[in-house]
């Protein structure tokens, strides 16, 4: 992997007087391009597409999201709103046109933005996106991983609980990033090969899930209740093309509701192809290029 910049967040105040942060990969004079991290995930995850954004031409611009790494939090908060804080950021950055990029939950802030903010998104791309769980398809049988709707629904129904339980389970440091690949890469599933194949990459997205832990439980836990409750707007009206990729084998968000997802979107181009949860990562080159390349609208 390609040498990334140093991991310094830049950051803006909000007009509420919150603190935004953010990182910035790829080169710094390219075409513009928002990246929304997974669950609980912090900024720092664009240092796993660093190299493809060099070569490809983008400047990748990777959001710590409130309460995770070092944006300030906004509780109980739906997820829509947080377009707001991104068309404040755009704003701050000069940006007048630029791509998004979402990956996993991240891929549910990707949709509200290119929802929100139609006329200044030039292309949104979304790998493995999560589904809205808050209605009823997304919880039918076989729709979504058991364990995963356990997860969801533990966090609606007892948070400070799920709060206390994520903390448990999550890297919290480089001992536990090093225990964490270990595991992984012994593993015999398509993001255990992915991590084989690319652990820098790996380890980038795992360090970046220690950094949105940074602040404790309450952001981890109001990320994923945004995501659990009603998003504030309908797939449907997203109208501008969306490029969906999801991997065959992804165990995290099952490809049967990315079809039924992307069934739901009126402009969308799909990419099914071999792989895990991973899939943006493992095609960052292609997912760089339809960033840099946007079709008319």
């Amino acid at each position: 992997m390609t040498h990334s910049p140093a991991q310094t967040p830049a950051s803006t105040i909000l007009a509420d007087g919150r603190t935004l942060s953010w990182y910035q990969y790829g080169q710094p004079a390219g075409h513009p391009s928002l990246f929304l991290p997974g669950t609980a995930t912090s900024g720092r995850a664009g240092a796993a597409l660093h190299a493809a954004a060099v070569t490809g031409g983008i400047r990748l611009i990777s959001i710590d999201r409130p309460g995770l790494g070092n944006s300030d939090p906004a509780p109980r908060r739906p997820l829509v709103d947080w377009v707001g804080d991104v068309e404040q950021l755009v704003d701050h950055l000069g940006l007048d046109r630029f791509g998004v990029l979402g990956h996993s939950a991240g891929g549910a802030y990707g949709l509200a933005v290119a929802q929100r903010l139609a006329d200044r998104v030039s292309r949104t791309v979304i790998g493995a996106g999560s589904a809205p769980y808050s209605e009823e398809w997304t919880r039918a049988n076989g729709m979504m991983p058991r364990m995963s709707r356990l997860y969801y629904g533990l966090a609606l129904r007892a948070p400070r609980l799920f709060g206390a339980l994520y903390l448990l389970s999550a890297p919290r440091s480089d001992k536990a990033v090093d225990r964490l690949m270990a595991m992984i890469t012994r593993g015999k599933s398509a993001d255990a090969q992915f991590a084989r194949a690319y652990p820098d990459q790996t380890r980038a997205s795992l360090e970046a899930l220690v950094d949105g832990c940074r602040q404790g439980a309450a952001g981890p836990t109001s990320d994923i209740l945004a995501l659990c409750r009603p998003w504030g707007f309908d797939l449907r009206e997203v109208t501008g093309l969306v490029e969906w990729w999801h991997g065959e084998h992804d165990t995290n968000v099952s490809p049967r509701a990315g079809r039924e997802i992307t069934s739901r979107l009126p402009n969308v181009a799909t990419h099914f192809v071999d792989g895990g949860h991973y899939v943006l990562f493992a095609h960052a080159d292609e997912v760089m290029t339809a960033l840099m390349h946007p079709s008319n609208r």
